[in-house]
Order: structure tokens, then sequence, then C-alpha cells
């Protein structure tokens, strides 16, 4: 159902829930449970995420300056992203929760499909995602040996967390990393 985030109830964006949708009034089986930019709502579908009908449904403001729900945040998006990525990522895909703040990953002109949080033992098998932390790390002035005991520390359901992504014209792993 969604091109940028295909399991959310396997990312922990989602569970199984019987419920009746804050939007549409349905009755639906899985609630939404990641963060919401906008209007509160207890159960909220996936269905009016994809749709759209949640970021309009949840949106702020009066009618003449209504500003839409996001779900999540898109912070530095390169200049080749088209604007209509980062309003499907941001308006009509579930996002997820991080320590702070959660930040989606693009790579090759488009965003890339969130695959969940991850630890060491998760990152190992995506060299390319380890090597971006460590990358990262290393702009941030940190010593090697340090960022590769950070890196080792990593820990899927604690802290510190990295976000696993994939690169949906490519293929390469990406990760980004938080802590609180």
């Amino acid at each position: 159902m969604f091109r940028y985030h295909p399991d959310p109830i396997a990312t922990g964006s989602a569970e199984r829930a019987e419920h009746v949708c804050h939007v549409c009034g349905q009755h639906r089986e899985v609630r939404y449970t990641g963060p919401i930019y906008g209007r509160r709502a207890e159960n909220l579908c996936l269905d009016c995420i994809h749709s759209g009908e949640a970021s309009r449904a949840l949106g702020i403001g009066g009618d003449e300056v209504a500003q839409p729900a996001d779900f999540t945040d898109a912070v530095g998006v390169p200049d080749d992203v088209p604007p209509e990525v980062v309003m499907e990522i941001t308006r009509r895909t579930p996002g997820f929760v991080g320590w702070q703040q959660e930040s989606w990953l693009f790579h090759c002109a488009d965003g890339a499909a969130f695959l969940g949080p991850a630890g060491y033992r998760e990152l190992a098998a995506h060299p390319d995602a380890v090597d971006m932390i460590r990358a990262d790390l290393r702009r941030s002035g940190w010593a090697e040996q340090y960022a590769e005991d950070f890196i080792r520390s990593l820990d899927r359901t604690g802290e510190p967390t990295a976000y696993l992504f994939r690169c949906l014209r490519c293929g390469a792993h990406l990760a980004s990393w938080d802590s609180g």
C-alpha cells in the first residue's frame, strides 16, 4: 500500500487492533501508532493516511490558512527530489517514532523505503548502511574508535538506535541514527 513504508506493522508504526477510525468512521483492524504533526487522533486507519484524507482532516488552522497534518518530517531533502515525493512521504505515508526527531532519507532523486529500526546486528547485513552512519559520525568529528564503539552499541529496541532504509532505485541500504 505504501511505496515508502512497505510494512508499517513490522516497523512498529501500526498495530493490529480493532478500532473505529477517527477520520472515516469505519471499523478497522489496523491502527496507526506513529507521529502526527497536526491535530491528534486516538484511532487512525492506514487507508485514511494513504488517501491523504487523514492529512486534510487533522490539519491545523482555518480554511484560508489550513496546514495539512504531516506524519513525518522532511529535513535536508536534496534539491533533485520532486516536491510530489516529499508530499507523498510527509502526508500520505506512515511516519515512524524516533528518540528525538525522525528524519526520512532520500537517495537517487527519490525517497527511500523505511525498513524499520535497527541495531548493529540488523545493520551488519548491510555494510552500505553502516558506512553511511560511519561517515555521518566522521563529519560530526567523532574519533574513529569512539565511532566504531558507538556503531556496535546500536540497539533495535533500545538506545542508541539506527533507522534502516533502502533506495527504491538502486537498492542501496541507508541508515540514520538517533539517541535520547
